[in-house]
């Protein structure tokens, strides 16, 4: 097979290129694509494919590859799905090193014969070495060459040459992805559309936009992935190449979470496992199509800047508008040091001084005329944005000089955002002194928000100091509770003794040998969460109770445990989670896990360090660590049930599908697990 990245090189970079199914009838795809490579300004030779036609507008066509005057490097397939297959063993046989087709028909389709043609491409792709681009897509397009391989309509137009690289699994918005650059002064540099995936990924052209020397961000929108832990170490490699990537993950799978049977994979859905991932991966991560390019455009001109807000406006209305949108928007505000906040409050005539800061209460620009460079100029700031509006010369003035002193003495980006717009020439007052002016305030703070996201942490090693263990051989089923928290107890999870019981008397000998108070679990096949079903007993303090608890449940097995009291009960465990791998998760737990929906995520592997930062400011977190808590322990035993976690995760690798903790009785005693299920993969 061709290299991934010599095939990704003869797309981008083609010596000549052919549209096979060429056509005369404008609304076709053989006609569009031809025609676009053409207009594109493609410098290589553009040939059609028909054993009909001898030119399209002047486009020389020949009836097959071997006919064409010199050797073509790739080719937009321009025929229905039936006919593509053959015709790509076609062109791997001429030579070809890559292929873009782009007919619908394959495992989109909900016949078994799309699913059987997919699987097709991907064996000749593998007997024969070409790559292909979809199936189901519409096209490249390289910017700087120029080349446009498609038929969407930003192919037919000559798109500005610039740093941000897009690869989608959606075809259909590139214009309106290229559009929305182009409003933002901003440039493309690549653009796939990888729809199905049969052979190249997102994450192939991901890994060619890191060596391609024009781009300087790669904007993903992606429905899934492949290969999380490639998709981490791809981000990696960005950032130690001085690029930065920004994601839109678009669908979710909340009915198969839904459907899972440990809580961890429930609670653990699409969105907060991909969340997880982009983090972990140094990622920036936006919500919407505008986000999406208004974070590469400010990508590509100022780069990432991690850190914090600073903000002002010209009103107090304005500057509590700010504050509630970062807040909703997550975007964090700079708490000013108290050298900045004495310079500034000596300034002011009237009410307090906060970020954002209201220019209203210094009574005018006399006293104000230092407030931008102080503001900018804090240590805790690392871009600022105004809220501005139109404003006569006289009252403009004054402030479009002091905010520009800031921008250039600070040397941090100020961007303006100006709702109601402005004129061009007034707009042009800003820009010309190096501001950029939006018109949507909340589009542009999630810009702000991803040049702010935190860099990325390393991929931890293995603990030196853990010696490797033989993974454990997991059964083809539900491991059992008492199976579960042996499994855990082996890689050094803390779990409260229990013992399995097959009768009465047996367990009457287990809660005298263990101590009152006991808990008692009926096991019934099939049931995992038996607090559901009412097999779960508490705080049985004599042999009458569990007599009486023995009777109630009625089951044949039944598990007692030593009861462990504690003052709070959390959830943690590992799910996998389809495109991004294992995760580690910990939140709130108990019965009520799944209502109280607090969980902190981490894709494994992940250090100790990086599951103390994201786990302190969780609702958890806080709790652990607030005054009133009694036990300062508890977060370092919960931290290292994690740590065990991890190791437990890593050492079964592919075997597992899931493992639940819930409760782990924090407390005096520590972090304990009570009740455990481990799941392996089917």
């Amino acid at each position: 097979m061709i290299a991934t990245h010599d095939a990704l090189h003869a797309l981008f970079h083609p010596r000549a290129v052919a549209v096979i199914g060429a056509s005369d009838d404008d609304t076709k795809h053989g006609y569009i694509v031809l025609n676009n490579i053409r207009d594109a300004g493609f410098p290589g030779g553009v040939y059609g494919i028909s054993r009909r036609l001898k030119d399209v507008n002047g486009i020389p066509c020949f009836p097959d590859l071997a006919s064409v005057p010199e050797q073509i490097d790739t080719a937009f397939l321009a025929i229905p799905a039936e006919a593509a297959v053959q015709a790509v063993r076609d062109c791997a046989r001429a030579g070809l090193k890559a292929v873009i087709v782009g007919s619908a028909g394959y495992a989109e389709s909900l016949d078994a014969g799309g699913a059987e043609r997919q699987r097709e491409l991907q064996r000749i792709a593998a007997e024969e070495g070409i790559r292909i681009v979809g199936p189901n897509c519409n096209g490249v397009y390289n910017a700087h060459h120029p080349l446009s391989i498609g038929f969407n309509t930003a192919h037919a137009k000559r798109q500005t040459p610039g740093g941000v690289s897009i690869f989608s699994h959606s075809g259909a918005l590139f214009d309106a992805m290229a559009g929305r650059l182009a409003m933002l002064g901003s440039g493309l540099s690549l653009f796939a559309s990888a729809g199905n995936e049969a052979d190249m990924s997102v994450l192939d052209y991901m890994e060619y936009g890191i060596t391609h020397e024009p781009t300087k961000v790669i904007a993903v929108l992606i429905d899934s992935l492949e290969d999380g832990p490639r998709f981490r170490r791809l981000a990696l490699a960005a950032h130690a190449a001085g690029k930065h990537v920004v994601a839109l993950k678009i669908g979710g799978s909340a009915a198969g979470a839904a459907a899972a049977v440990a809580h961890s994979s429930r609670l653990a859905g699409d969105g907060a496992s991909y969340r997880a991932l982009f983090d972990a991966s140094g990622v920036s991560v936006v919500n919407t199509l505008e986000g999406l390019m208004t974070a590469s455009a400010l990508l590509a001109k100022y780069g990432r800047r991690p850190g914090k807000l600073g903000a002002l406006s010209t009103s107090g209305a304005g500057a509590s508008l700010i504050a509630d949108r970062c807040d909703a928007l997550g975007v964090p505000l700079a708490e000013l040091t108290e050298t900045t906040h004495a310079e500034i409050d000596e300034r002011k005539m009237f009410s307090r001084i906060g970020n954002p800061l209201d220019m209203g209460i210094f009574g005018g620009m006399r006293r104000a005329s230092e407030v931008p460079s102080l503001l900018m100029n804090d240590p805790g700031v690392s871009v600022a944005l105004g809220l501005m509006h139109s404003m006569n010369p006289w009252q403009g003035d004054p402030i479009r000089n002091a905010l520009a002193k800031g921008r250039e003495t600070s040397g941090k980006p100020l961007l303006i955002v100006s709702p109601g717009g402005m004129p061009a020439a007034e707009r042009e007052s800003y820009t010309s002194r190096g501001m950029d002016v939006f018109t949507e305030m909340d589009i542009l703070i999630e810009g702000i928000g991803a040049m702010l996201a935190p860099l990325p942490e390393p991929i931890p090693e293995p603990l030196p100091d853990v010696a490797p263990m033989a993974a454990p051989v997991l059964p083809n089923r539900q491991l059992t509770e008492p199976e579960s928290l042996n499994v855990l107890l082996s890689f050094g999870v803390r779990t409260v003794p229990v013992v399995e019981c097959p009768s009465r008397d047996q367990a009457l000998s287990a809660a005298r040998a263990l101590g009152y108070p006991v808990v008692l679990k009926g096991v019934a096949e099939g049931i995992a969460h038996k607090s559901d079903h009412g097999l779960v007993w508490v705080d049985l303090r004599d042999a009458d109770a569990l007599e009486a608890a023995l009777a109630a449940i009625g089951c044949q097995n039944v598990i007692v445990e030593k009861m462990i009291a504690g003052d709070l009960e959390a959830i943690a465990g590992v799910t996998r989670a389809d495109g991004v791998g294992l995760v580690l998760m910990a939140g709130l737990g108990g019965i009520y896990a799944e209502a109280l929906a607090d969980i902190t995520m981490w894709p494994i592997p992940v250090s100790r360090a990086a599951i103390e930062e994201k786990l302190v400011p969780s609702k958890l977190g806080r709790v652990l660590t607030s005054h009133r808590w009694k036990h300062p322990g508890s977060l370092a035993a919960l931290i290292d049930l994690l740590m065990a976690l991890q190791r437990a995760a890593q050492t079964l690798g592919d075997q597992l599908e899931a493992i639940d903790i819930n409760p782990v009785i924090l407390g005096a005693s520590g972090a304990t697990a009570v009740d455990a299920l481990v799941i392996p993969r089917a």
